[in-house]
């Protein structure tokens, strides 16, 4: 990554000709009302700061809406908004690691909050073998881990609860509501992976098919669900292969299989390329990284994002 050059932009950027990125650039005044600046990489995450705090926070999320995560770099003036924060939460090294250079140049002010720390990591299972079954996640190879963690809703309950004890220390008047969105977004959440439950536990076959980027190994895991690819993992130079098309297709015929899953934010190409041999109705299933600007406008939320999964999974596993 461009970290150093990066580094020093943000300084330049931000005036300060005195001293690098890395001696600290400093907090800047905030011209604003007061409220504490949180700043956050991903829509999880930003979803649920802004839920917590409500109006006693000036919650950001870096990703512009309608980006996808993998194709972020962040830019000057995105650091010097990290640097003048009072909050900065990130997924973690996987997903971003861009950001290690930029932390290690904040100074004490910045409080930062790596969420996959409050959560059980999984490895990214790269080795493809068909016909999966519940354990996807493959600990004795040496990959990278997965890091859309957030799918298994546990997970997101203990990222919520994260983010809500940032309240211990920000300067903010009321600290109980913060608590009381926590307990109330968490009995959400509980509720959510409750149905999720319910909904693969209704199903006999428990098999769905992704003609999109696999990023939903936590999902599947969480809920107890087969599944089947065209792709070899949410890298955004993966590409489906003609062996795995024709796979994938046989599958859908074989198991009688009448929904295609796509990701977000991404090309239905291969979704598309299927349903015209199949037949098969093409859904998008989201994993909630980021969200289209006119979501995002509309005041989308994950709890929505995960409802619209629900009611997409039902479709597929016929419950």
């Amino acid at each position: 990554m461009k970290g150093q050059f990066f580094l020093k932009a943000v300084c330049l950027s931000a005036g300060i000709l005195t001293a690098t990125f890395l001696g600290g650039c400093g907090m800047a005044e905030n011209a604003d009302d007061g409220r504490p600046d949180i700043i956050c990489t991903l829509f999880p995450q930003y979803d649920f700061a802004r839920q917590l705090y409500g109006e006693q926070a000036d919650v950001t999320m870096l990703l512009k809406p309608g980006m996808e995560s993998h194709m972020y770099d962040p830019t000057p003036e995105d650091m010097k908004k990290i640097s003048e924060a009072d909050v900065f939460i990130y997924t973690g090294d996987e997903m971003e690691p861009w950001a290690a250079q930029i932390i290690e140049g904040l100074d004490d002010s910045v409080t930062v909050l790596d969420l996959s720390e409050y959560v059980t990591l999984e490895m990214e299972e790269e080795d493809h073998e068909h016909e999966h079954e519940h354990g996807i996640f493959e600990k004795g190879h040496e990959h990278s881990y997965d890091p859309h963690y957030w799918l298994d809703l546990s997970n997101a309950e203990a990222m919520v609860e994260a983010v809500s004890g940032l309240s211990k220390t920000l300067e903010i008047e009321d600290k109980e509501s913060v608590e009381k969105n926590c307990e109330a977004y968490v009995s959400r959440l509980e509720a959510l992976d409750e149905a999720f439950m319910e909904a693969a536990e209704a199903s006999e076959e428990k098999d769905i098919v992704f003609a999109g980027r696999f990023a939903y190994g936590y999902f599947i895991h969480r809920y107890g669900l087969n599944y089947e690819t065209v792709y070899q993992s949410c890298s955004a130079e993966a590409d489906p292969s003609v062996g795995d098309m024709i796979r994938v297709i046989d599958h859908i015929h074989e198991h009688g299989t009448d929904v295609v899953f796509y990701e977000e934010l991404s090309s239905a190409r291969a979704a598309h390329t299927i349903a015209e041999d199949t037949g098969v109705k093409i859904r998008e299933f989201s994993t909630a990284h980021n969200v289209s600007k006119e979501d995002f406008d509309a005041g989308i939320t994950f709890i929505d994002l995960m409802e619209r999964n629900l009611s997409a999974l039902k479709e597929a596993l016929h419950v």
